[in-house]
């Protein structure tokens, strides 16, 4: 079977719209899927490289992510292939290529990804500049001592003044993990940078508003007046159809309160929270208990939480055990 692969990828009859090599690698990828060992055919799926069809670089990205931690010198062939594509004039190309180089932890694809990484972090498109930095992420993951000394954290804190949500999004899910990640990396944001993330938000998809929702509890509010324009501005979050998004609204409000000084203010703030939260438990079984977790902890900081809403919690005959 490799062998007749090989005789269709390394053809040289005239295929002008590459449906030849399609087929074989379509072949090739389903192989792989059943297990079986593709590896032998890694010189003539790199000539592949050169095709110009995104179905097949596609296809080709795959077997290369695949293939080339285990085998090193399969990775070293790909070098030169990785370096014209991260320079092609089609965004898509470009993105595929450094999400690509991020996955293959070798280290000479990862000495050729930084200037290319570099240069596609201020890409003119914003997919690339999206994917460039998960593929920071991605970095950081195999050297994070890299990721510091060539400067990519700063790059990624410029991009979440980006112009595109998505942009900001994937910078902010990337920082926050590095972060977490990291004993000595603390993401610390400002006011400006809080108001900047929560503009984005009504532009975000679902994701990108939890990964930025969840950056806010980076931001430590200089006084009251601050954590209470942050409360205001996410309280629309708390009616999002995505329970993700409710349940990330509701930790950061939970959170800004603690900054609160007025008691008389945080009244009408536990009145707005209870609603929805309500409305969850009326959602799928995993989303109701997740739920009645976090019930728990808020109702440990703010008895009275809940008061007006006991009806929601009478037992009934066909409730789960939990």
């Amino acid at each position: 079977k490799v062998h007749d692969l090989r005789a269709e990828l390394t053809s040289e009859k005239k295929d002008p719209r590459h449906q030849r090599k399609k087929t074989a690698m379509k072949k090739v990828v389903a192989n792989m899927t059943m297990g079986n060992d593709m590896s032998p055919l890694f010189q003539e799926v790199i000539a592949c490289m050169g095709v110009p069809d995104l179905e097949v670089k596609k296809m080709v990205y795959l077997f290369l992510i695949n293939y080339a931690r285990a085998r090193a010198e399969i990775a070293n062939l790909a070098v030169n292939g990785f370096e014209d594509d991260v320079n092609d004039p089609n965004p898509l190309v470009r993105a595929m290529a450094i999400r690509t180089m991020g996955y293959i932890y070798v280290e000479r694809v990862i000495e050729s990804l930084i200037d290319p990484l570099r240069h596609c972090l201020r890409d003119r498109d914003p997919y690339v500049r999206k994917t460039a930095a998960m593929a920071v992420l991605k970095l950081s993951m195999f050297d994070r001592s890299l990721v510091e000394e060539e400067k990519f954290l700063d790059m990624l804190k410029d991009l979440l003044a980006d112009s595109n949500p998505s942009v900001v999004a994937n910078a902010v899910a990337a920082l926050t993990e590095i972060s977490e990640r990291s004993p000595h990396i603390k993401l610390k944001l400002n006011m400006k940078i809080a108001n900047k993330l929560i503009t984005a938000l009504n532009e975000c998809n679902e994701w990108g508003q939890i990964y930025i929702l969840e950056s806010l509890m980076y931001v430590v509010p200089q006084d009251s007046s601050d954590a209470e324009t942050i409360i205001e501005r996410i309280m629309p979050r708390l009616q999002h159809g995505n329970s993700g998004v409710v349940l990330v609204a509701i930790k950061v409000i939970a959170y800004m309160m603690n900054y609160v000084a007025q008691v008389e203010t945080l009244e009408p703030i536990l009145r707005k929270l209870s609603p929805p939260l309500v409305t969850l438990l009326t959602s799928g079984p995993e989303v109701q208990y997740i739920t009645l977790r976090n019930i728990q902890l808020l109702l440990q900081r703010w008895p009275t939480i809940l008061h007006n809403q006991l009806r929601a919690f009478f037992c009934k005959y066909d409730d789960p055990i939990y």
